[in-house]
């Protein structure tokens, strides 16, 4: 009798399926779509790389989340990217401490010159409660969120017609920077003469000798063909510049705890392979700019890191919370263990 009855529930339930001879589809589920801003065009490592990490947090989502990278900052300047992660109208952005600076002035210590040896030396930064109190800090006061920071390699000064071996070589010597005080003090390490020009502009202010040199990692020297303007490359090593992936706390919030952690996990596992892709274009860069007829000078570092420190005293020696932060870097480099 009871088995005569569960047949008989079971026949109803699936009468009820199947009413009108058509079988009632289950609800898809939600697939949400996350914009991610790159200021990189593809071939650059960031971007390529971002796609592939986006195609593991879609597949690790259970499909939940899509990620869709927005490359060449086709969105808008890096500023504006900031501004559409506050919004919530932008999800993720790659980009650059400095650009959160309008929030923490301080944040631009990792953009000082000679700031780190190494992108290992970076990462631990970023971890260690130093660098989160500076992040947490930006987050309280801008809604963006830091998740990681990536390696964009080490950036090294070309020049025209000198050959640059201390910071004396370069006085007096006109050589672009950005229009920020830590990009000027950066130039003023090297020895040269800071003139703040729009990126878009350096490679006719190099041409037609505006300025007679600029600061960039390998791969952008190629990238930006700065080697047809430039015959010197001194390899100076001042900035192991490190960028930063940032999120919109306001779409962070509304993901679930499962959906974070794909995220976080998938930036993890990929960061060692940016490094190794920047890596491995520097170096091969850097035989291209020999093929192209560029001098490579590879001078002692120490007078470059001793003037660096009298430009960075010279320069914030009187501004306690900026010699607060440089003080906690300071620190933790004393106790760093690789």
């Amino acid at each position: 009798m009871k088995k005569s009855l569960c047949v008989l529930l079971a026949l109803a339930v699936a009468a009820g399926a199947f009413a009108g001879g058509k079988q009632e589809a289950a609800p898809a589920a939600k697939v949400q779509e996350l914009k991610w801003y790159q200021p990189e065009p593809d071939g650059h490592p960031w971007t390529d790389v971002s796609r592939q990490i986006a195609e593991e947090i879609g597949k690790n989502s259970g499909g939940s989340l899509k990620i869709s990278i927005y490359a060449s900052g086709v969105l808008g300047t890096q500023a504006e990217a900031i501004d559409m992660l506050r919004t919530g109208s932008l999800a993720l952005e790659t980009s650059g401490p400095s650009i959160l600076a309008s929030f923490y002035e301080q944040v631009q210590v990792f953009s000082l010159p000679y700031a780190f040896d190494n992108a290992a030396q970076g990462y631990a930064y970023f971890e260690s409660p130093a660098g989160q109190r500076i992040f947490n800090d930006i987050l309280k006061k801008s809604g963006v969120r830091t998740l990681d920071v990536w390696y964009f390699g080490d950036r090294n000064l070309t020049i025209n017609n000198v050959a640059v071996r201390t910071p004396g070589d370069l006085a007096g010597k006109a050589v672009r920077c950005m229009d920020t005080p830590i990009a000027k003090t950066v130039i003023a390490s090297l020895g040269g003469s800071p003139i703040p020009l729009n990126f878009a502009e350096l490679y006719m202010a190099l041409q037609t000798g505006v300025v007679v040199g600029q600061e960039n990692p390998i791969p952008t020297i190629i990238a930006q063909k700065f080697y047809e303007v430039q015959n010197t490359l001194v390899l100076t090593r001042h900035s192991v510049h490190m960028g930063t992936v940032h999120a919109s706390e306001i779409i962070w919030q509304g993901l679930t705890q499962g959906q974070r952690d794909v995220i976080t996990a998938a930036l993890a596992k990929y960061r060692p392979v940016i490094e190794e892709r920047i890596n491995r274009n520097t170096v091969e860069g850097l035989t291209f700019l020999k093929q192209k007829g560029m001098t490579v000078l590879e001078p002692d570092l120490t007078p470059f890191r001793e003037n660096a420190k009298k430009m960075i005293a010279a320069t914030f020696g009187n501004n306690k919370v900026w010699m607060d932060e440089i003080k906690a870097l300071e620190d933790f480099k004393a106790a760093y263990k690789k």
